[in-house]
């Protein structure tokens, strides 16, 4: 992650990038973190809604941390598979893992696929606002592939696999039944233990959570519509303008870039994507100006590169507090039950 952060920094200029960060306005900048408050607003609304479905009532606020706390541990681990640990943080209201976790899972699966319509929507808007010749400039072309559209278009069917594969898991009968069958296979259950009573609770839920799509698709749209604004703002805190775009045309152009360059925050090479993505963000939006690009753009597009990043940390740190009591309780809980075990296990005599 280092190497590709050092790699991004020497592309764009160590120099006029410090030169962009210095001249941020904060107005906009203000404005970013509110849209990207507002995003977490909804995504509370959103699980809690689900849960609801599934007969379990949460209290808005500890759940708000509890987004915060997942969306954090999302920030620094691979692949963004932190967010899975969310019903960790959800405990303290007694909400159980399974239901939780369906719930979590059903949300991730429209989210995707939400990224895949919404990449599809950003390849052919810059098909239609980018020439070819400038895809050649900014992306070498093998064997007559543009290398650009090859790897969006990569992008795209893994992000379609990942929620073909959530979706079937989250609300197939029968995928569920395969799993049941490996995991039951006697050289895998000895470690199994107790997932398959687990597993029933989970299909259960899962089946409930079929009447809350319509609820997530609609506040996953809202949230997707205020990270364009989020978008938006952080590029007009930089001064960044796309040459021939109308302030419309400017903010479709985040919302729909959007999906399309954060889905390599799930490639799990570095916690987050973190550099992959950043040079993803430079890279395609370096597109909608005309080639060759004057240093200074390039500079400010690495720290809107970098503020996006820094604006989901720095608001997620929101999200310690209840990692914190969460894993010092779950540590004390295990120190409990093994009091508890040592306790009643017969001791052997002389």
């Amino acid at each position: 992650m280092v190497a590709i952060f050092a790699a991004l920094i020497w592309y764009v200029g160590i120099d006029q990038l410090v030169q962009a960060l210095v001249k941020v306005r904060v107005e906009y900048l203000v404005l970013a973190f509110a849209c990207y408050f507002g995003i977490n607003l909804l995504f509370t609304v959103r699980l809690r809604r689900v849960l609801k479905k599934d007969g379990v009532k949460t209290s808005f606020g500890k759940t708000l941390l509890a987004q915060y706390a997942g969306m954090l541990t999302s920030d620094v681990t691979p692949g963004r598979s932190g967010y899975v640990l969310t019903p960790i943080y959800l405990r303290d209201q007694n909400v159980p893992t399974s239901k939780s976790l369906s719930s979590i899972l059903s949300i991730q699966t429209i989210e995707f696929l939400v990224k895949v319509v919404g990449g599809v929507g950003a390849v052919i808007f810059l098909l239609q606002f980018v020439t070819f010749a400038r895809w050649d400039q900014a992306f070498p072309s093998f064997m007559g592939i543009n290398s650009g559209l090859f790897l969006a278009i990569i992008g795209i069917t893994l992000m379609m696999v990942g929620a073909s594969v959530l979706a079937a898991f989250t609300w197939s009968q029968r995928a569920i039944s395969i799993f049941n069958r490996i995991a039951n296979w006697r050289f895998l259950k000895r470690f199994t233990g107790g997932l398959m009573g687990k597993l029933e609770e989970y299909k259960e839920s899962s089946q409930k959570n079929r009447k809350a799509i319509p609820e997530i698709f609609g506040l996953t749209l809202a949230c997707w519509i205020l990270k364009g604004f989020e978008w938006y703002f952080l590029a007009l805190s930089l001064n960044i303008v796309f040459p021939g775009l109308n302030p419309f045309f400017m903010w479709l152009a985040f919302f729909l870039i959007h999906p399309l360059v954060t889905a390599l925050g799930f490639v799990p090479i570095t916690p987050a994507g973190m550099g992959i993505q950043e040079f993803g963000i430079v890279g395609i939006l370096a597109l909608l100006f005309a080639f060759p690009v004057a240093d200074a753009t390039f500079a400010s597009l690495g720290a809107f590169a970098i503020l996006a990043r820094g604006v989901l940390i720095f608001e997620d740190l929101a999200g310690v507090p209840q990692i914190v009591k969460s894993t010092s309780g779950l540590a004390f809980s295990r120190k409990k039950n093994k009091q508890t075990l040592d306790a009643t296990t017969p001791q052997s005599s002389p």
